[in-house]
C-alpha cells in the first residue's frame, strides 16, 4: 500500500476535496454506500465540510497552519481483481484507528478505475481540541510499516509493492508529485491536461491560489479582462480555455464566493480569540 499525504491550507480546499471524495467525478451516486465516517455527527456532504471547518475555526491552536490533510491509500494495481470494497474498508479503518483515532475523518473508496484506492480527508486538529494531527517523518514511517504488517497478516493475497528501505520517496506534496509525474517539458495529452488542471482546481482555495499552483507546476496561464481564462497547451503553446478542460465559469465564481465566506469565518475566529485574551487580562 502506498500512502500519499497532501496538506490543505484553506477552508475552501476542504469543501472542494470533500465534494471530490464523495463523487469521484460523478462515478459515485451515493457516498453513503461506500463512505467512511469517523467522529462525524452528520453525513451529508455540506455538513461534513462544515464540521471539519468549524472544528478547526473554533478549537485549533493558532500555531496550526494546515486546516486538514487529504490522504490517498492505494493498493498495487496488479491486485485490481482481488480488491473488494470490504478489503478497502478494512484497510482504511485500520489506518484511521492507527494514525488518527481522535480526528474527524471522511472518506470514500474509488473503485471504478483499474487503480483501486481510497480517499480520506482528515481534520487539521483533533475533535474539539487544540492538538494538531500533524505527523513527524518517524510517525509517518511507523504508520506505513504498520499498514504493511497488517496487510501481510489479514490480507496476504495482496501484493505489498513497496520497499521500506527506500521509504519516503512515495510520500509527496501535491506539487512534488506533479513535478515527478508530469514534467512540464513533456507534452501532455488534452485528457492528461484536463485531469491535472481539475485536480489542482479542487485543491485550491481561491482563483489566485489556483493560478499560483498551475504556474508552480510549469503551466503558463493567460487572462482576459483581468479574469483567469486558461493555460497554454502543447509545443506550439496553443491557448486552452478552462471551459474546454471541464471547469466552468460558475465553478470559478463559486470558488471565490466560498472563499469570501470562509474568510469571514476566520475573522470571527480571530475576533473571538481577541475577546478571550481581553477577558483573561
Amino acid at each position: 500500500m502506498i500512502i500519499k499525504v497532501i496538506q490543505l491550507k484553506s477552508y475552501n480546499a476542504i469543501s472542494n476535496v470533500v465534494n471530490y471524495i464523495a463523487s469521484d467525478d460523478g462515478r459515485i451516486k451515493d457516498h453513503h454506500e461506500q463512505g467512511i465516517f469517523h467522529n462525524l455527527n452528520r453525513t451529508d456532504q455540506r455538513s461534513i465540510a462544515t464540521q471539519l471547518q468549524t472544528n478547526f475555526a473554533n478549537h485549533a491552536s493558532n500555531r496550526i497552519k494546515n486546516k486538514a490533510k487529504h490522504v490517498i491509500l492505494s493498493v498495487n494495481p496488479i491486485d485490481r481483481d482481488k480488491v473488494t470494497m470490504e478489503i478497502m474498508d478494512d484497510l482504511s479503518r485500520h489506518y484511521i484507528e492507527t494514525a488518527f483515532p481522535k480526528a474527524i475523518v471522511f472518506g470514500c473508496h474509488h473503485m471504478k478505475q483499474d487503480h483501486r484506492h481510497s480517499h480520506l480527508i482528515i481534520s487539521g486538529n483533533e475533535l474539539m481540541s487544540k492538538t494538531s494531527t500533524r505527523q513527524t517523518k518517524g510517525q509517518l514511517r511507523a504508520v506505513q510499516q504498520e499498514m504493511i504488517l497488517y496487510m501481510q497478516e489479514h490480507h496476504p493475497e495482496l501484493t505489498i509493492g513497496i520497499d521500506m528501505s527506500n521509504y519516503g520517496k512515495r510520500l509527496h506534496s501535491e506539487k512534488a508529485y506533479y513535478k515527478q509525474k508530469r514534467n512540464p517539458l513533456l507534452t501532455l495529452t488534452k485528457d492528461e491536461l484536463a485531469m491535472t488542471v481539475q485536480r489542482l482546481f479542487r485543491l485550491s482555495g481561491n482563483t489566485k491560489e489556483f493560478k499560483q499552483q498551475l504556474e508552480e507546476m510549469g503551466l503558463r496561464t493567460y487572462d482576459h479582462g483581468g479574469k483567469l481564462m486558461g493555460v497554454y497547451f502543447g509545443e506550439d503553446e496553443k491557448k486552452m480555455r478552462f471551459s474546454r478542460l471541464r471547469i466552468g465559469k460558475e465553478q470559478f465564481e463559486q470558488l471565490d464566493i466560498q472563499n469570501d465566506r470562509l474568510k469571514q469565518l476566520e475573522q470571527l475566529r480571530e475576533d473571538n480569540d481577541d475577546r478571550e485574551m481581553d477577558i483573561e487580562r
